[in-house]
């Protein structure tokens, strides 16, 4: 996935600006930044649910905003940050929902395959909205990969928000397999610390601008942090090699 010099108005204000980034097939990429930077929008940017004010979005050498809708659909797969809850449907009929471009026979093998990934098999017949938090969110999430064919685009807005370590645990599991089957899997995160040990790649945003893009151990230096955030930052170094940011203690 490429973007060229991509920006976005809406309601007549400036909310992203010149961004030029390529995210990777059998990657995670992270977009990070503070509340209000952008993250969101770039997101429904990339799915094609906002059409940018300039500049140009390619998968494939195919321009996402002229793409075919069913193209698009069986291409990118959105899982938004907030989903209603109270909906009068089972969770095998949520994930179905993203399968509707697809055959009968493919649409069945397709949804299966997706409750199986988040291990929502068990559950497949029941209310979506006696699931917990974490339940739903995997359900979204195998929504998701019920619509997409495989190698596609998985984009994530805060898949982790509100979730126990156990369900976020589950969640970037599932998003690390998506990416070793050749998905590309952009998500939007505000944990640092979760995104420098989990992420391959990094976008840090800023009122809508492209601070840096790279490497998560190199993007996220603590003067840059600081900087962007408004707060200090340490650097923790895990047993694996990797690091861990966290807030600076006094």
């Amino acid at each position: 996935m490429k973007l060229d010099h991509v920006s976005v108005n809406l309601g007549g204000c400036p909310i992203l600006k010149d961004i030029s980034v390529h995210a990777q097939a059998g990657e995670v990429t992270g977009i990070l930044g503070p509340n209000a930077a952008g993250k969101t929008t770039l997101l429904r940017t990339i799915a094609g649910l906002v059409k940018p004010a300039e500049g140009t979005l390619h998968l494939d050498d195919q321009n996402v905003v002229t793409m075919r809708a069913a193209k698009r659909a069986a291409s990118i797969g959105f899982v938004p940050q907030r989903f209603r809850g109270e909906v009068p449907f089972t969770v095998r009929q949520i994930v179905a929902m993203g399968a509707r471009h697809r055959g009968p026979s493919e649409a069945r093998h397709a949804v299966d395959g997706a409750l199986e990934t988040c291990e929502l098999s068990e559950l497949a017949s029941r209310p979506f909205a006696t699931l917990s938090v974490g339940q739903q969110q995997r359900a979204v999430i195998a929504r998701a990969l019920a619509q997409i064919s495989s190698p596609g685009v998985l984009l994530l807005d805060e898949p982790l928000a509100a979730l126990d370590l156990r369900y976020a645990s589950t969640i970037l599991g599932i998003i690390r397999q998506r990416a070793r089957q050749g998905d590309t899997v952009i998500v939007s995160l505000h944990d640092l610390g979760i995104a420098s040990a989990s992420c391959d790649q990094a976008w840090l945003l800023s009122d809508g601008q492209l601070e840096a893009a790279g490497p998560p151990d190199t993007v996220l230096s603590e003067d840059r942090l600081e900087r962007v955030y408004g707060a200090r930052f340490e650097r923790l170094q895990r047993q694996d090699g990797r690091d861990w940011i966290i807030p600076a203690t006094a």
